[in-house]
C-alpha cells in the first residue's frame, strides 16, 4: 500500500511508523492485562483466612469518612429531619429491639455496604463523621453495650467484643484484632437463630440457636470465660431474643415463623425457670415486633390483616410484667414500634412510610414525618429512640436508597 493510500484510510502517511505504533499499542495492552492480573492477585492475597481484609485495602477498621449529614423540613409536618447518611450506599440501622447508640450517646452504629461488603460503621451524631468499625466476612447480630462504648457481634461462628472507643481514637490503619477480642465460637452443632442480646449485668450474652430442623433453644454465654450454658430447649424456632434493659436474668423472645405464629411472645428467666407465654394471644390476633418498654412493660403491634380484624383491637399495644392484661395504646395500622427507654413515648411506622410519635400516658398519636417508603421501596423504617429519649432514628428510602434519618422530639417552631 502506498503512502497516498494509507492517508486515504486515515493512517499516518508512513506505513512503517504506523505499523510500529500498532505494535507498541498491542504491547501496552498486553502489559495492562498483566498489571490488572497482578492487582487482582494482590487484592486476593490481602484477604486473610478469616475473611477480613488487610489494612492495605481501600476500606479498613478505623477509616474515617467525611460527613454526609444534611437536613430538610418535612413539607407535611414542618419537622426538621436530619439525614445522617446520603451516599449511594445501602445503610441499614440496627433492629429496634437493640441499642443503636453508643453508651455515651455520641455515635450511632449501623450496617453499610459502602465498602463493597456489609460492615459496621459509626456515625457521629454531632459532626456526621463516619468511622468503619469492622472488616469481616459477613458480620452481624451486633449488640451495642448500654454501659460501655463496646459492641458484641458475630462473624462466621465467632463472637467478638469490639472496643469502639479505641477505634474512634485511632488515626492510622491497624489490624482489626488490635481493637477486638474473641469471646467464643458457637458450640458444635448449633447455629444462630435470631439475635443475640446482652444482660443488664453487661457480662451474660443470650442467643437463640438451632440444632436441627426440629429443635431450637436459648443459650447463655459468659463473656468473661467464654463458657456456654443451656437456658431452655424448644420445639419451635426462636427469635428476637431480648434481655431486659434493667432487670438482670429476664429474657423475652418469640416464636418466629416469618408470619403469624400461634403464640408470638414468650418470657423466661436466664436459669430456665418460668418459661411460658408472655402475652397470651387469641387465634385471630397477629402479634409482632415486641420490644421492652421502660422498666416493667413490653410494647408490640397487633396487625389487622383483613377487614374483620380491623373491627377488633389492633395497633400498638402493651402489657406489664405484673399485669398481663392487653392495653391498646394507639389504634392504627402500624407496622413496627419503637419504645423510649423511660416508657414515656412510642414511635410507630406504617407501610406507607409514615412515622408517628405516641404519648405513653394519653395514647395520642401525632404524625412526625412521612414520605419514607415511596412506591417500590423495600426499606423497613424500624424506629428507635436515643438513650435519653430525645430523638428517633429510622431508615428511609426517600432518596432512592436506604439511608439513616434522625428527628428530634422537641423542636422550636
Amino acid at each position: 500500500m502506498s503512502a497516498h493510500q494509507w492517508q486515504r484510510v486515515g493512517y499516518p502517511c508512513s506505513p512503517t511508523i504506523t505499523i510500529g505504533i500498532i505494535r507498541i499499542m498491542q504491547y501496552m495492552r498486553k502489559k495492562c492485562r498483566i498489571i490488572r492480573q497482578l492487582i487482582f492477585l494482590v487484592l486476593a492475597i490481602s484477604i486473610r483466612a478469616d475473611g477480613s481484609q488487610s489494612s492495605q485495602s481501600t476500606y479498613y477498621v478505623t477509616r474515617k469518612l467525611p460527613s454526609e449529614r444534611t437536613s430538610y423540613t418535612d413539607p407535611t409536618t414542618g419537622m426538621e429531619i436530619t439525614m445522617l447518611t446520603t451516599s449511594a450506599a445501602k445503610d441499614n440501622k440496627i433492629y429496634q429491639t437493640h441499642p443503636n447508640w453508643t453508651a455515651d450517646g455520641r455515635h450511632i452504629v449501623f450496617m453499610s455496604d459502602r465498602s463493597g461488603t456489609n460492615q459496621y460503621f459509626a456515625v457521629s451524631v454531632k459532626t456526621g463523621t463516619i468511622v468503619q468499625l469492622t472488616d469481616d466476612k459477613q458480620p452481624g447480630n451486633a449488640f451495642v453495650s448500654r454501659t460501655r462504648n463496646r459492641m458484641y457481634y458475630v462473624s462466621g461462628r465467632t463472637i467478638w467484643d469490639a472496643d469502639i472507643d479505641s477505634i474512634l481514637r485511632s488515626h492510622e490503619p491497624r489490624d482489626a484484632d488490635t481493637f477486638r477480642r474473641k469471646v467464643a465460637d458457637l458450640p458444635d452443632g448449633a447455629a444462630l437463630s435470631g439475635s443475640t442480646s446482652v444482660d443488664s449485668n453487661g457480662k451474660d450474652i443470650y442467643m437463640g440457636v438451632q440444632y436441627d430442623e426440629d429443635s431450637w433453644g436459648l443459650l447463655a454465654l459468659d463473656a468473661d470465660t467464654g463458657k456456654f450454658r443451656k437456658i431452655i430447649d424448644s420445639d419451635f424456632r426462636v427469635g428476637h431474643c431480648q434481655a431486659h434493659p434493667s432487670i438482670s436474668g429476664l429474657i423475652m423472645y418469640c416464636w418466629e415463623t416469618g408470619g403469624d405464629s400461634p403464640q408470638r411472645m414468650w418470657i423466661v428467666n436466664a436459669d430456665g425457670r418460668d418459661n411460658g407465654p408472655f402475652y397470651k394471644e387469641t387465634y385471630d390476633e397477629w402479634v409482632t415486633h415486641e420490644v421492652w418498654w421502660g422498666p416493667n412493660k413490653a410494647i408490640f403491634t397487633i396487625w389487622p390483616r383483613n377487614e374483620e380484624m380491623l373491627k377488633k383491637p389492633h395497633g400498638i399495644a402493651y402489657i406489664s410484667l405484673q399485669d398481663r392484661t392487653l392495653h391498646i395504646l394507639s389504634q392504627k395500622k402500624y407496622w413496627h414500634v419503637g419504645a423510649s427507654p423511660d416508657g414515656k413515648w412510642a414511635a410507630g411506622d406504617t407501610f406507607d412510610g409514615e412515622i408517628f410519635l405516641i404519648n405513653g400516658d394519653t395514647g395520642r398519636a401525632r404524625l412526625f414525618t412521612q414520605g419514607h417508603r415511596p412506591q417500590g421501596a423495600t426499606v423497613h423504617p424500624h424506629p428507635s429512640f436515643s438513650p435519653d429519649g430525645s430523638s428517633v432514628l429510622f431508615c428511609s428510602e426517600r432518596n432512592g436508597n436506604w439511608d439513616l434519618f434522625l428527628v428530634r422530639l422537641k423542636q422550636d417552631k
